[in-house]
């Protein structure tokens, strides 16, 4: 049986209500460590719970930086075939 996330979120003074709630992995962990987010949120732990607008703002903070560095990667591909 699998269990599921039904909250708290862990993040102190949260009031999101009725959202998925995630589970901070031992990957997730290691993202917070390497983007430094753990300076700003000293008080998270591997298997304590985010509401998806946290766990997207604090684990998954760099989602965008890659996409832009992978449309640039694109465009000099495609100058390159030309």
């Amino acid at each position: 049986m699998k269990t599921q996330n039904f909250g708290p979120c862990f993040v102190n003074n949260c009031t999101n209500t009725n959202v998925r709630f995630c589970v901070i992995t031992e990957l997730a962990f290691e993202k917070c460590h390497k983007n430094q987010m753990l300076q700003k949120y000293p008080y998270l732990e591997i298997g304590r719970q985010l509401c998806h607008p946290h766990y997207c703002k604090i684990i998954e903070a760099d989602s965008s930086q890659r996409r832009k560095s992978l449309k640039k990667k694109k465009k000099i591909l495609k100058k390159k075939k030309k």
